[in-house]
């Protein structure tokens, strides 16, 4: 809030600062207020980091043990996650949260042909924009073994994109999977329950 006459250029300023309302911090700053559990989680959702912030964390050294990364909401595109997909530090990751950003098909590939994502147990792409051609790369990775739970709702898989999730070998160990919202018919719908039996 501004109260009273604000100063040339201050109001610019403020107005820049309205748009990320949860964060004023730069990632560096952000990395070491919430890094917990002895370098093994990293809480960053709805900090706005964007892609340029990804590209920090792919980079820093300080989570060469992260095991668990949440960045919801975050203004983050497929360039981010190609940057954690080549990251040479966070390769250790069991549990992913990308709700609500904007990963597509390019981000759902490069997580499923990346062996940095070998140990993930958990992802949640929720309010994304994964198509079928992401939901096809999942289903025929061959480093996403170990993965547990899928989050898929609110994307557009399609009735494609479960027909490859339900043909996956690779996902024989899948517990959880959430399609809702993702375009499916009740053919789709018909394949997922079938291979679920």
């Amino acid at each position: 809030w501004i109260i009273g006459k604000p100063e040339e250029g201050k109001k610019e300023k403020d107005v820049n600062r309205m748009n990320k309302p949860f964060n004023d911090e730069p990632v560096d700053v952000l990395v070491k207020k919430y890094l917990g559990k002895n370098g093994t989680e990293l809480d960053l959702r709805i900090k706005y980091i964007g892609d340029e912030g990804v590209d920090y964390l792919a980079n820093c050294p300080d989570l060469i043990d992260l095991e668990v990364l949440n960045l919801e909401r975050n203004e983050i595109t497929d360039k981010g996650i190609q940057s954690l997909a080549s990251s040479t530090i966070i390769t250790n990751l069991k549990e992913l949260h990308l709700e609500r950003n904007e990963v597509g098909d390019a981000g759902a590939v490069a997580i499923a042909s990346s062996s940095n994502f070998s140990y993930l147990n958990f992802i949640n792409f929720w309010k994304n924009k994964v198509g079928a051609e992401g939901a096809k790369a999942i289903a025929s990775s061959t480093h996403l073994v170990n993965l547990k739970n899928l989050d898929l709702a609110q994307n557009n898989i399609g009735d494609e994109g479960a027909r490859a999730l339900a043909e996956s070998s690779t996902l024989g160990g899948l517990e959880y999977l959430e399609v809702f919202g993702s375009g499916l018919t009740e053919e789709g719908k018909k394949q997922l329950k079938e291979c679920n039996s």
